[in-house]
């Protein structure tokens, strides 16, 4: 499944890029951007899915939603996956340094470890 493959090269990508040591702004920029372009290829995965089981998505949250009612993402991380579409949107939209470094050290300590749950799981699918 194509979605599934880029999801896993940006989350690889996006790992890279964390076990790198963060110095600079642009080091923080990097980091958010493989972020977006994980979060992208994320949901787009989970619609892909659903789409073969004859469910149609079209938003980020509808399709956590859906991978949390097939149990693909527990309930449990519910909140953690609402605030990451709230940072996935700030980010997009507006760069303060204060904000960056806050996101930033959610990727770093949830994020991508709830993306990598994730992939797992969807690969056993």
């Amino acid at each position: 499944m194509d979605k599934l493959i880029n999801f896993k090269k940006t989350s690889s990508e996006l790992k890279k890029f964390l076990a790198q040591p963060i110095i600079t702004d642009r080091d923080r920029a990097g980091i958010i951007q493989a972020f977006e372009f994980t979060f992208e290829q994320c949901w787009k995965a989970i619609q892909k899915m659903a789409f073969s089981q004859g469910v149609e998505i079209g938003s980020p949250k509808t399709a956590f939603v859906f991978a949390m009612k097939n149990s693909w993402i527990s309930s449990q991380d519910e909140e953690n996956w609402l605030e990451m579409i709230k940072d996935r949107n700030l980010t997009t939209h507006t760069y303060k340094e204060a904000l960056a470094k806050e996101v930033v050290e959610r990727i770093q300590n949830q994020y991508l470890v709830m993306f990598e749950k994730l992939l797992a799981e969807l690969q056993r699918k």
